[in-house]
């Protein structure tokens, strides 16, 4: 993506605290082009649960089909020790159905365990018709970018990657390591930003208050040239300090941000 008007998706982590049908609202007044979504309840978003309850499924779409919004991933998928595989192959039913990517973390430390796990919801996802995308977190059991696609290159050809610029960061690898991937693996990539230094707290800054593209250390514009055309590119910053903010002023920050970015490369 090297022009500022191309399409931009807006992570649902970005606006955490919103549900489905007010961050499509948000995101739509914004101009951006897609969302991604978490489609069932997690502790930290009010989000229904779009899986279990048609009416509010049927509503989310009709909602993205009058905003003439596509889906980013779908969220959430982490594989622990012991997954709920009904409700996963729903919830990836349904990210086919939205025509979302299906964004894999991999939370189980039993490596054995985690790759059958992976290898299952690969097939999954191959069954179900969704494409199957993984992330690599610093904190989960897929720590960096290498360690997530040599994992996807075991899985198979259809297995992409998720780059978040954060987690990229924290693990200490660098925009070379983006560089050095096979460029067709990259599908969808999270922008955002912040200080070079860790802070004591990881989980709070990567869940609650990273800093929007263009205003930390992390040097995004030499990484923008490193991203194939194909991807999605997202902003997923949430932030505290936005929070006080209208839901559409909030999304309009993310989408000034993300076009700042673009434009004084």
């Amino acid at each position: 993506m090297t022009d500022p008007a191309a399409p931009v998706c807006l992570d649902h982590l970005s606006l955490v605290d919103l549900d489905a049908l007010t961050l499509i609202d948000a995101a739509a007044s914004a101009g951006f082009a897609s969302v991604s979504l978490f489609v069932t309840p997690v502790p930290i978003s009010p989000t229904p649960d779009l899986v279990a309850d048609r009416t509010v499924r049927s509503a989310v779409v009709s909602a993205l089909r009058d905003a003439g919004m596509g889906v980013g991933i779908v969220e959430p998928f982490m594989l622990d020790d012991a997954p709920d595989w009904p409700l996963l192959e729903r919830s990836a039913a349904l990210a086919a159905e939205l025509g979302g990517m299906v964004n894999i973390l991999g939370l189980d430390s039993d490596h054995a365990r985690l790759m059958e796990s992976l290898g299952r919801m690969v097939e999954l996802c191959r069954r179900t018709g969704a494409s199957a995308i993984m992330e690599a977190y610093p904190l989960s059991a897929i720590r960096t970018v290498g360690q997530a696609l040599g994992l996807a290159q075991e899985l198979g050809p259809d297995v992409g990657l998720c780059v978040d610029s954060l987690h990229v960061i924290r693990s200490g690898d660098s925009w070379d390591d983006i560089a050095a991937l096979p460029s067709e693996r990259i599908r969808h990539v999270q922008l955002n930003d912040g200080p070079l230094a860790a802070p004591l707290d990881r989980v709070e800054e990567a869940v609650f208050n990273r800093q929007l593209p263009g205003e930390g250390e992390f040097d995004l514009r030499a990484l923008l040239p490193m991203l194939p055309r194909h991807a999605t590119v997202a902003v997923e910053a949430p932030s505290r300090a936005l929070r006080s903010l209208e839901p559409r002023e909030r999304a309009a920050r993310l989408m000034q941000a993300m076009r700042s970015l673009y434009v004084n490369r």
